[in-house]
């Protein structure tokens, strides 16, 4: 078994503390700095913050390689007349070289563990394997009403299952993921419910994005869209709903019925123009369990959790007061919450927890000086203060560099550029 030693770094409370780590979990938390612990590797702490990983709990992480398509439109637009046509002219090396791209932003800023919803993830699985991120990877479900397509898409999530436990990667799990009530039929997301059941294991879906997807769902159901995924048995203690905009108190009430965990995704939303405001004050006041998310790299433009971190609060005060929200929820919600809403028994800093841990530099401008370190972490710092990540119990990134980090960049804009000329694809 693997070990490691982060010595004398400080914890968010501003106490020194000696971290040790054997295999893949944190076995002591040691007060102050303790030199000579037998380790295989050691990580100096001087000078750094320790901290649970982040947890980005909605993405669609290989549209990297859409980032900066579509600029100026709102959501169904920019789906329609962008997204979706090139979405159609995609080969597998476009999808790894979006999904390697991705991880090396997200562990470039601090993220540890993502929840993700796109296609191909059975093909993707082994590049976010390689990069050393803890990922659940859901293949995108969308079968437009149609029968035939509906049969199509199942096969197509059994195989991306199968990909994925192929790897026998602990880090990389598999979830089932329905697009949206307006993408998929009746029997669809009754068939995405029952699986999700019988192999325990989480569904991901938007919900309530925007107030045209609620219009014409109560156009054509007369209920609003968790009430008609309620009734296909889609909410669940195992669901892990996105977006979650435009929602009834019925509505909230419900999912906190469910157990349900909410995903909140700030950036995409404003970007989008999704027409409402997260109601945290409501869904804190339900005891709903919250956490954050980026959205894809199209929409947001980046995945950088330390922004959503920041825009969560920054929303929330500009639209409930400057008492609706608390920086150490906020900070709760990027990480704790994020973990649970998945069933990871991680994103958090204590003894027996997974060892997904990012260090920052307590030098670097936007950390100074120490008055409120969770304040620090939230709204001023970025991806640039972290310094070391550390996820399962090995280092992924040191010293500000992840691993194959240039080619990989180099590889996803040559993709790109192939891509947007539809080279072979028409």
């Amino acid at each position: 078994m693997s070990s490691l030693v982060i010595e004398g770094a400080m914890n968010l409370e501003g106490e020194t503390l000696t971290v040790v780590i054997e295999g893949n979990r944190i076995s002591e938390i040691l007060e102050g700095r303790v030199r000579g612990r037998d380790a295989d590797r050691t990580l100096k702490g001087d000078g750094l913050l320790v901290m649970p990983g982040l947890c980005n709990s909605h993405t669609h992480a290989a549209m990297t390689i859409l980032r900066g398509v579509g600029e100026d439109k709102e959501l169904h637009p920019w789906l329609e007349e962008d997204i979706w046509p090139l979405e159609s002219r995609m080969r597998v090396e476009h999808i790894r070289a979006g999904m390697a791209l991705a991880c090396v932003e997200m562990i470039g800023s601090g993220t540890t563990l993502f929840n993700d919803m796109y296609f191909m993830e059975g093909d993707v699985a082994d590049v976010v394997a390689d990069s050393g991120l803890r990922a659940v990877l859901g293949e995108g479900f969308i079968d437009l009403g149609d029968r035939e397509r509906m049969e199509d898409q199942i096969r197509g999530v059994e195989r991306s299952i199968r990909g994925i436990e192929s790897l026998g990667c602990s880090r990389v799990m598999p979830s089932i993921s329905p697009h949206a009530v307006y993408t998929v039929s009746p029997d669809g997301f009754r068939w995405c419910a029952e699986r999700s059941g019988e192999l325990d294991i989480p569904l991901h879906v938007h919900l309530s994005e925007t107030a045209e997807e609620v219009k014409q769902c109560r156009s054509a159901h007369g209920m609003s869209p968790a009430e008609v995924i309620d009734g296909y048995g889609a909410l669940s203690e195992r669901t892990v709903a996105a977006h979650c905009v435009h929602m009834t108190d019925g509505d909230i009430s419900l999912l906190r019925e469910r157990n349900v965990s909410v995903c909140h995704v700030p950036v995409s939303n404003m970007k989008l123009s999704v027409g409402g405001q997260f109601r945290y004050p409501e869904f804190g006041r339900a005891g709903i369990n919250i956490c954050l998310g980026t959205d894809g790299a199209a929409s947001n433009n980046s995945l950088d959790m330390f922004q959503t971190g920041k825009m969560t609060g920054l929303l929330c005060r500009q639209g409930f007061g400057a008492s609706s929200i608390r920086t150490a929820d906020i900070l709760r919600m990027a990480t704790l919450n994020g973990y649970r809403a998945l069933g990871v028994d991680g994103g958090r800093l204590e003894e027996g927890a997974l060892a997904d841990i990012i260090l920052l530099d307590l030098k670097h401008p936007s950390m100074v000086p120490y008055h409120d370190m969770i304040s620090n972490v939230i709204y001023s710092a970025g991806p640039s203060a972290v310094v070391h990540s550390v996820i399962d119990g090995e280092v992924v990134m040191e010293n500000g560099r992840v691993r194959n980090g240039d080619r990989i960049v180099e590889m996803a804009v040559n993709l790109a550029r192939d891509l947007m000329a539809g080279d072979g694809n028409e």
